[in-house]
């Protein structure tokens, strides 16, 4: 299982690179638009909509990656705010209420799951676009984020891992896997701000803090998955990949973390 993961994992980082620095923005926009397809057909199914209608969300989100082709101003400062601050809400809902809180038999409640779906992804593939666009070294550098943050937690937490998060949520996460993760994305986000702004002291601190903060929203997004996935009583959002799942399984903390860490790059005067 662990070579299986390790193996998917070494294939996508390398397929990732080839697309953010060789392919073209069309090329880009169309491996987009497949990944959308099936990330909202997981997502729909997650939200316990028949096939048909997941499908229907899968293809809803993929047209509307189209949008920023014709209204120019669409991805900007404003969007990353509007993100963050649904994540931030998403993150507060969570927290306040449990799985049970969703019954399954409350039928009035799947098109709310559902299309959460919309402003919790649309935001991180428009930026990947824009990103990969202008700057594929920024978008190589928060996938890079967001990843060491992964598997910092995941060492941390087998090796240290004691008190438990949010169990109702989340019961393999602790709080020091949480630690593990912030301090990995810290130390990429370091190690990103060196290689790409330089090494001035208040540099390396920003790039150290963009890296905490990216990781923190990068933890809502995988928690918010969590959520549905328990209220579906599912353990993975699908078998697209072997040994990690569904897509959404990758794709939950990036849509979360890119758009945080967008908006840091507006504030921080680093966005070219």
């Amino acid at each position: 299982m662990l070579r299986q993961r390790l193996i998917t994992a070494t294939v996508l980082l390398l397929l990732i690179v080839l697309l953010i620095f060789q392919a073209s923005s069309q090329i880009f926009l169309a491996f987009l638009i497949l990944v959308a397809l099936f990330a909202g057909q997981e997502w729909g199914r997650l939200s316990l909509f028949s096939r048909p209608f997941a499908l229907l969300l899968g293809v809803l989100l993929a047209l509307l990656l189209l949008l920023p082709l014709w209204l120019n101003n669409l991805v900007g400062p404003v969007l990353a705010d509007v993100s963050v601050a649904a994540w931030l809400l998403w993150g507060g809902l969570m927290l306040l209420s449990s799985p049970g809180l969703l019954d399954k038999s409350a039928s009035w409640q799947r098109p709310l799951t559902g299309f959460l779906l919309l402003p919790a992804f649309l935001p991180a593939f428009w930026f990947a676009m824009q990103l990969q666009h202008q700057a594929p070294h920024q978008l190589l550098w928060v996938i890079l984020m967001i990843s060491a943050g992964d598997v910092g937690a995941m060492t941390f937490g087998k090796l240290w891992g004691r008190r438990r998060l949010i169990p109702q949520i989340s019961p393999g996460k602790t709080w020091e896997g949480l630690l593990g993760g912030l301090l990995a994305s810290a130390i990429v986000g370091t190690l990103g701000a060196w290689i790409w702004l330089g090494a001035h002291p208040l540099v390396l601190c920003s790039g150290a803090l963009l890296g905490v903060v990216t990781a923190i929203f990068a933890v809502i997004g995988d928690l918010a998955e969590s959520y549905l996935k328990r209220r579906a009583d599912r353990k993975d959002s699908g078998q697209l990949l072997p040994g990690h799942g569904g897509l959404l399984d990758r794709l939950d903390s990036i849509s979360a973390g890119i758009p945080v860490f967008v908006a840091g790059l507006y504030y921080l005067g680093w966005w070219k």
